[in-house]
């Protein structure tokens, strides 16, 4: 009888020590997990930072005047809009856009039936940010473009499928869209993270919001 208590405690000890190997194992591999959801999670907590301040910068423009005569170039509506949208990103306290490499983009649209779609402002030649140099013509198919580093995802005839595809939006309406590009950088830059996907992921925000101003 002793002889099997003594066999049962030896196993029991022997299933420990394996138990504490293989956890010894799958250590590393649950940490480098647990990593890359605190990463990923930083960045979603950006990303949704950045939605809603393109909500906030659309809704302020929403009811501003995006032309000053007729349809001319208004500089204060795109000023405007930036410093609206700088001043949501610093109550979020998390992001700091980055002349360089990420962009503000605003269009407005004059929608015609569902099918004619004109976008301003025109192209010009204004450097809408005395920080960076544009170097080519701004606005018009490219968007007004803050830093000049990006140009807009939306083409006229992407607009005009989102537009056919959405049946709230009534003929002769006036839209506003904004867009941001912002490089997020890894927060804890692990290289098992990076080898990945590198130490910068390009996010892109936008929102549309209705302008009575750009009506037709």
């Amino acid at each position: 009888m002793d002889f099997l208590k003594r066999k049962h405690r030896v196993g029991r000890i022997q299933f420990q020590g394996q138990s504490i190997v293989e956890f010894t194992l799958l250590l590393p591999l649950l940490l480098m997990m647990l990593s890359g959801l605190i990463e990923f999670g930083f960045m979603l907590n950006e990303y949704l930072d950045l939605i809603d301040t393109t909500r906030e910068t659309a809704r302020y423009l929403s009811d501003r005047p995006p032309f000053s005569q007729g349809t001319d170039y208004n500089e204060d509506f795109y000023t405007g809009g930036i410093s609206e949208l700088y001043t949501t990103m610093q109550r979020a306290g998390w992001i700091d856009l980055d002349p360089a490499v990420d962009d503000v983009i605003i269009s407005v649209f004059s929608l015609t039936d569902w099918s004619t779609i004109t976008r301003y402002p025109d192209q010009t030649d204004l450097n809408p940010d005395p920080r960076s140099e544009c170097g080519v013509l701004n606005g018009g198919s490219l968007g007004w473009r803050y830093f000049c580093n990006k140009t807009t995802n939306f083409s006229d005839a992407e607009i005009r499928d989102r537009i056919d595809n959405a049946s709230s939006i009534p003929p002769n309406n006036g839209l506003v869209l904004v867009e941001i590009f912002y490089h997020y950088h890894m927060r804890l830059g692990l290289p098992w993270i990076t080898a990945f996907v590198g130490d910068t992921i390009e996010l892109h925000a936008f929102s549309f919001a209705p302008n009575a101003y750009a009506e037709p």
